[in-house]
């Protein structure tokens, strides 16, 4: 019984370890996702924002000349 115990509780804290291991990898995995597509949004909102001051002021001079 003892031997049956003790081989359960090395299986625990191997389990334990891999656990963690896995659990680390999938946070690096979803880090990684995260800041892929943070950039990407950060650099479509900069392109809209880019775009958008370059129409206003387009609009600011199409409105200011007399023609």
């Amino acid at each position: 019984m003892r031997a049956l115990r003790r081989i359960l509780e090395e299986f625990g804290t191997l389990f334990l370890i891999l656990g963690f291991v896995i659990a680390g990898i999938f946070l690096i995995i979803l880090t990684r996702i995260l800041i892929v597509y943070t950039n990407l949004l950060v650099t479509m909102l900069g392109i809209i924002a880019f775009i958008g001051v370059i129409g206003f002021i387009l609009w600011l001079l199409d409105r200011r000349s007399k023609i």
